[in-house]
């Protein structure tokens, strides 16, 4: 028995070995520099600033301490945007936090979506107002709003801080996220870190464009009062800026960086166009973590494109879901991918929730963008775009390392699963524009 552990051990090693010298063996030539980054992978219409620094934050027992840390040391506003926030202990700490700073006189705003936290009790929220905090609800189902608003989501996970320090990335505000040691659930995700003023000011950009069209909590708007609401919302927005002390210029020479937001129809679009550009021009690897893995036939194209070109393609999708129904339509594309080259990986520990792309050690790009249809068309997503060496090694060696405790995909295998399970996959992909 001992043996047949030992034989499947050195088989693991061996595999991994195998994936490593394709990723890192095949880093040749010498690191880019930002500039060339941008230029090879870079989009026209994508806007660069410069970051003082960007770090990568694995998890939530690295992302919640940073956040919360920023939060205690404001000194002028904070702007916390999230798709879910719950009241549980995680909750209870960001709520704190933001009534601390709030109490400080600190300028105090809070987006959360109506439909990702729709088990938010009102006493929760009301602490929060009570104590000075202004809050806003986007989209909530209110009397003569458009039915089709509902479909509308703010699906960002977005924190500023001062016009100083930035976070965004996949976790939303709840014990899910922490480890099993601290009575969560171990989700697996990665948050990102950026300070300097001019990334600041990009993402304070998507914020009033969110802010603008939440609804204050506890107010069921009319269609004149939303006009009037943002109207004065905006009055209000040039008021805080002129207001603020003035900002110190970003140090040259730092890290380009692009906000990415797909807010309004014209921009539907542009963090799939920011991911299939760098895919396209991928040369040697692409590695690839996301939740909720139902790409569009573009990338779908562009993935077997880069296999069959010699790049080495890698995906890391969840073995379980917290949307089962997502996992079912996400195995229906695995026949084509596999067949075109490209490799899956299943995450067998936890609930696979991060975002991200690293690409040749040059590209990277964390937020909370899904490959699917919601984040496609319907939800308002936000990404950070890096073009960075140092910080695309950091995210390739992470992924690599959650690479190493999958399982891979086999087409053959794959193949064979049972009649049943192939409808029901078939079902739940036809089902994809609504999930």
């Amino acid at each position: 028995m001992g043996g047949r552990a030992s034989r499947q051990q050195s088989k693991v090693a061996e595999w991994f070995a195998e994936i490593r010298r394709r990723v890192v063996g095949s880093s040749r030539r010498a690191a880019q520099t930002g500039r060339r980054i941008v230029r090879r992978y870079g989009r026209r219409d994508m806007r660069f600033v410069s970051a003082d620094s960007v770090r990568l934050l694995v998890d939530a027992s690295e992302a919640y301490p940073e956040m919360l840390g920023a939060i205690e040391a404001a000194v002028d506003h904070v702007e916390l945007e999230t798709y879910i926030l719950r009241d549980d202990a995680t909750g209870r700490a960001f709520q704190q936090a933001l009534i601390r700073a709030a109490s400080r006189g600190v300028n105090v705003r809070l987006i959360y979506d109506w439909i990702g936290s729709i088990v938010l009790p009102g006493r929760f929220v009301h602490e929060l107002t009570d104590a000075g905090v202004a809050v806003s609800v986007y989209h909530p189902l209110v009397w003569r709003r458009p039915v089709w608003a509902v479909n509308k989501r703010d699906h960002r996970k977005m924190l500023v801080v001062d016009d100083a320090v930035s976070f965004t990335g996949g976790l939303n505000i709840g014990d899910e996220y922490q480890g099993l040691a601290d009575g969560g659930q171990g989700w697996r995700d990665t948050h990102i870190r950026l300070d300097g003023p001019e990334v600041a000011v990009e993402m304070l950009t998507l914020f009033e464009y969110a802010w603008r069209r939440a609804t204050p909590y506890g107010k069921a708007l009319t269609p004149g009062e939303r006009l009037k609401s943002g109207i004065r919302r905006r009055m209000e927005t040039l008021s805080r800026r002129r207001d603020r002390p003035a900002r110190r210029p970003g140090k040259g020479g730092g890290i380009p960086v692009s906000i990415v937001g797909n807010e309004g129809r014209h921009h539907r679009r542009r963090i799939h166009r920011a991911y299939l550009r760098a895919i396209c021009d991928a040369q040697r690897y692409v590695l690839i973590e996301n939740a909720y893995f139902i790409p569009s036939r573009p990338i779908r194209r562009a993935l077997v494109k880069a296999a069959r070109r010699g790049v080495f393609v890698g995906i890391v999708v969840g073995e379980r879901s917290d949307v089962p129904i997502t996992a079912y339509a996400m195995r229906w594309l695995y026949d084509p991918l596999l067949a075109g080259g490209v490799r899956l990986f299943e995450w067998p520990v936890s609930v696979m929730h991060a975002k991200t792309a690293v690409i040749d050690d040059a590209w990277l790009i964390v937020g909370s963008y899904n490959f699917d249809h919601r984040s496609l068309l319907h939800n308002l997503e936000c990404v950070a775009v890096a073009a960075d060496a140092d910080l695309a090694i950091r995210l390739r060696d992470q992924t690599l390392a959650d690479i190493a405790r999958c399982r891979e995909v086999a087409l053959a295998a794959h193949r064979k699963r049972p009649w049943l399970t192939k409808a029901t996959q078939y079902v739940a992909y036809l089902l994809r524009h609504w999930l």
